[in-house]
């Protein structure tokens, strides 16, 4: 009797699971790929504490475009943002959230990711997740994070480390 109660309830779990982390699909055929790549790697099985994915319009400089915003956070603490407009325009941030011994602390860029597939944003997005970790230790994962998005530039912070 305990055993099939174990298994109903571990049923019911999933079925909240897999309805909660539905990826929403999106107009533009870029947006669409990613969108589906993040759904078939992360919407069942994924290895954050929480994972979200919102699909929203906005403007930008006068245009009205499509934006697919992804959120996971990690056990520690952290959390990772990546944002994707139809325009081929990328924000990529993670964050430590404020705790007893630390205060809030964020790190964000605009990579240029003209060439990545829909494949390589879901690997560098999981990527990003992982190295948000280090800044529980007090460490920038900014050089690993340069290497995952093969960016440059300019960084914005807020917050000390």
């Amino acid at each position: 009797m305990s055993q099939r109660f174990k298994i109903k309830v571990k049923q019911a779990h999933e079925s909240r699971m897999i309805h909660a982390s539905h990826i929403p699909f999106c107009r533009a055929d870029f947006l669409q790929d990613v969108s589906i790549e993040l759904g078939r790697r992360f919407a069942r099985v994924n290895p954050f504490r929480s994972f979200d994915v919102n699909v929203d319009i906005c403007e930008h400089e006068g245009e009205t475009v499509e934006r697919l915003s992804c959120w996971a956070s990690t056990h520690n603490g952290t959390w990772a943002n990546l944002t994707v407009w139809e325009n081929g325009m990328v924000w990529v941030c993670v964050q430590l959230s404020a705790a007893e011994n630390s205060g809030e602390y964020s790190l964000g860029f605009y990579p240029e990711c003209q060439r990545f597939t829909s494949e390589r944003f879901a690997e560098a997005f999981r990527d990003t997740v992982s190295v948000s970790t280090r800044l529980c230790y007090a460490e920038s994962p900014l050089p690993t994070l340069r290497k995952i998005w093969d960016y440059h530039g300019e960084v914005q912070t807020r917050g000390e480390l």
